[in-house]
């Protein structure tokens, strides 16, 4: 598309030190947070996360588009550069969700050839997303230990401080003919899980995220 970008090189989970590890990802929160602990892929696309969200303060950045390495674009980024000209303050904007996965959206605003919207629950993964100077000191903020996989982090937005819109149709999806990095890292599927706390977590969230909302 001709768009010029600068690619970040990613942290590799696997090649953490136990100390590296340990600096920003909290075992003992995970406990009382998720129902699961992080695998090192997990904690490496979270410090992934925390680097673009760096670049961005350190830089004075007003905003930047933050892209996993397995997009694909959907459609051309008019909707996002019409948005982002008359928008002045914002914290995170999801631009993707996995396919077939779609969520109630709670409000929705048109605008030229799309719309604007906040969701009933926050769509999973970080594929796809804008994220303002200030949205990025927010998340660095909120994020010195953390405990869950970025993308549930960011839907405990209340406890991030941040806001979290969409714009539809997505422009960006993650491609599903390629095989996350964090899987091979290690497979999510092998970590043991605590089942009884997952279904305290869940109720806790779908309250909380009422109330707030």
């Amino acid at each position: 598309m001709g768009i010029e970008f600068e690619r970040l090189s990613a942290v590799n989970g696997k090649a953490l030190s136990e100390q590296e590890l340990h600096t920003y990802y909290s075992a003992d929160k995970n406990v009382k947070d998720y129902y699961k602990p992080l695998t090192r892929g997990e904690i490496g696309c979270y410090l992934s996360h925390r680097k673009a969200w760096q670049t961005i303060v350190d830089r004075n950045l007003p905003y930047a588009l933050i892209l996993e390495d397995d997009f694909i674009l959907q459609t051309d980024l008019k909707l996002v550069t019409q948005f982002l000209d008359k928008q002045d303050t914002f914290d995170y904007i999801k631009l993707s969700n996995y396919q077939n996965r779609e969520r109630k959206v709670k409000s929705v605003k048109s605008i030229a050839g799309g719309s604007v919207v906040t969701f009933s629950k926050i769509p999973a993964g970080t594929c796809a997303q804008i994220v303002s100077f200030e949205g990025a000191k927010k998340l660095l903020n909120s994020s010195n230990k953390f405990s869950r996989p970025v993308d549930v982090d960011l839907q405990y937005w209340w406890e991030r401080g941040i806001k979290v819109i969409g714009l539809l149709p997505f422009p960006f999806a993650p491609n599903p003919n390629v095989e996350s990095d964090i899987s091979q890292v290690q497979s999510r599927d092998k970590v043991e899980k605590r089942r009884i706390r997952r279904i305290f977590q869940q109720i806790a969230f779908k309250f909380k995220n009422h109330c707030y909302k």
